[in-house]
């Protein structure tokens, strides 16, 4: 059955800055943002992290 991706916009506080979630743990998330004009992707804690924006990316099909 496909299933949904969802990205979440989220705003990293000790950056004063906003991301874009590529992976969401239980405890950290895995982050993609710019900052000083380059691209970052680093693991944050939840807690260090405000959730503003579910999006749907596309939909990932599995194979059978």
């Amino acid at each position: 059955m496909p299933r949904s991706i969802h990205h979440y916009v989220v705003y990293i506080i000790d950056e004063g800055c906003y991301g874009v979630t590529l992976s969401v743990g239980a405890h950290a998330s895995l982050v993609r943002y710019q900052s000083d004009g380059l691209e970052n992707e680093i693991f944050i804690p939840n807690e260090e992290l405000l959730f503003l924006e579910d999006i749907a990316i596309g939909i990932e099909e599995e194979d059978i």
